[in-house]
């Protein structure tokens, strides 16, 4: 790094620093009075809500109050909010907050239809309310990153640049657009992968613009992803295309890497002191593949950043991310029954549904989320992501979810060397469940672990019902050969960003065959 560059990036780490003190000081605070945090909250977000469209026809009072606010806006889904933001997009103003709508984000939509989720400043900066503290956390157990180049998931662009019929941009250009402009500013002078990388359409074009300037950053400290999947493949396409990548360094960078022993994530990047990825939910199955090609370097878990808002965030050393609860109203349905808790209310154990109110409009807003509390950190919950509450496959009355699903898959297919698995309804030749798979494993092994999903999905009271009446057949088996990528070209094919695909190996698509099956695979069924 040359001296005036390094003499910017000290101002600007140094002003960056400056920028977080109140978010850090302010969530330090919240973090041993959750509830008196939450009345703050919503007292600075009410006037903005209550005067929108939406708060005036739920008859907001003039006066925030945490009961009032809950007697009067009833708990939603996206279905229910759809036609308040398509009348933002067409260009109405003040519908859901009297902020303006400065750019709508699509959510992922690996588990149903992209959603438009509209961004105000509010809500970028109740974003960084949780990015503060977290990153400050970071900095604190790892001083290093302050100075360390960094890499944050740039994906190949799904669509041409969208806008909405009144003008409005659809879609950040990437991750960074969540913080503040003092942070922004500091961590592209230390982005070793420059921004417009994410501007290419053509994975091809993409891989090999990403890995050039990810190899020539000696000094990479920190890596940020969403998928573990996605830096498996990016390290796996480093190998596959090392004589593109090689001739395209620095002659210094060359002849170090050429010097190498091995090809591994430590041995490029020396300096690499942390990656940050999922890791609760089916993303833990991607961990080990992540962790034979980097197997000494630590990996903290995202806690659960949705689009529409952040539930949780990380803190070293904890065992599950901590309640977000500077950033939005938070509160969690019981999935065991009764209404909503505030965030001091839950209890050790139990799984909830995250119900959140923002700065961005949403109101008393459902996520399709399931957390466990882990315990406490302070009087703040602990929160570990489960899975997926929308996604569910009901062919015939059976009702399976990912929430329910994964984790007996993950119990049946623990251990076994497998590169690919995905469980998908099929419909032909007969109703059922089909176990995709990819993996060293001869037929009576298949058949075997057919067998054990479904003896796993017979414990679901809905499916055996079904199983018992004949609707549906037992779960057969189809081997698959480069399953993994023929699933991200699937899911890349609808739109969806490379890097925000989420890990899963439930999907209530009845299709998939068509994707992943060669003709002559299907394994043996009962």
């Amino acid at each position: 790094m040359g001296v005036l560059r390094a003499a910017v990036t000290t101002g600007l780490t140094a002003a960056w620093a400056v920028s977080r003190r109140r978010a850090v000081k302010t969530f330090d605070a919240a973090s041993r009075h959750p509830r008196r945090a939450q009345e703050a909250w919503l007292a600075r977000a009410w006037p903005a809500l209550s005067e929108s469209s939406y708060g005036r026809a739920l008859g907001l009072p003039t006066a925030s109050s945490l009961e009032a606010f809950r007697r009067r806006a009833p708990v939603v889904g996206w279905d229910d909010v759809a036609p308040l933001v398509a009348r933002l997009a067409a260009g109405e103003r003040g519908v859901l907050t009297t902020e303006p709508v400065l750019v709508f984000e699509r959510t992922s939509g690996s588990t149903a239809t992209p959603k438009r989720v509209p961004y105000t400043q509010g809500l970028l900066d109740d974003f960084s309310a949780a990015t503060g503290p977290w990153l400050d956390d970071l900095f604190r157990h790892f001083p290093g990153l302050f100075h360390a180049r960094q890499y944050w998931s740039l994906s190949p662009a799904a669509r041409a640049p969208e806008t909405t019929p009144s003008g409005v941009r659809v879609g950040f250009e990437d991750d960074t657009e969540y913080f503040g402009p003092v942070t922004r500013l500091a961590m592209k002078q230390l982005m070793a992968v420059p921004g417009a990388v994410g501007q290419l359409r053509g994975v091809e074009a993409w891989t090999l613009a990403t890995l050039v300037p990810l190899v020539e950053a000696a000094d990479l400290g920190f890596i940020s992803v969403w998928n573990p999947s996605f830096l498996t493949l990016l390290l796996e396409a480093l190998e596959a295309r090392w004589g593109e990548v090689l001739p395209r360094l620095s002659p210094a960078r060359r002849r170090a890497v050429e010097a190498l022993p091995a090809r591994t994530a430590e041995a490029l990047w020396p300096s690499l002191q942390l990656v940050s990825c999922w890791t609760d939910g089916w993303a833990k199955a991607a961990l080990p593949g992540l962790r034979r090609l980097a197997p000494r370097v630590p990996i903290q878990g995202k806690g659960l950043l949705a689009t529409e808002g952040v539930v949780s965030f990380p803190r070293w050393g904890l065992p599950a991310p901590v309640a977000a609860v500077t950033s939005h109203l938070l509160e969690f349905e019981p999935l065991d029954g009764g209404g909503p808790l505030w965030v001091d209310e839950l209890r050790a154990g139990a799984r909830y549904t995250p119900v959140l109110t923002t700065r961005g409009g949403l109101l008393r807003y459902r996520l399709p989320d399931v957390v466990t509390c882990v315990g406490h950190w302070r009087a703040l919950p602990m929160l570990r992501f489960e899975g997926r509450s929308d996604k569910t496959s009901d062919l015939r009355g059976e009702k399976l979810s990912a929430v329910a699903v994964e984790p007996k898959l993950e119990r049946a297919l623990r251990g076994l060397p497998l590169a690919f698995a995905l469980l998908a309804p099929r419909l032909e030749p007969t109703a059922g469940y089909t176990l995709f798979l990819e993996g060293p494993l001869d037929d009576a092994q298949l058949r075997a672990l057919a067998d054990a999903v479904e003896t796993a999905l017979l414990e679901e009271h809905h499916y055996r019902y079904c199983r018992d009446l004949g609707q549906l057949s037992g779960v057969d088996v189809v081997r698959v050969e480069g399953g993994r990528q023929r699933w991200l070209e699937a899911l890349t094919a609808r739109g969806l960003k490379l890097g925000d695909i989420k890990p899963s190996a439930f999907d209530p698509s009845p299709d998939w065959a068509r994707w992943l099956s060669p003709p002559g695979t299907r394994g043996p069924s009962p």
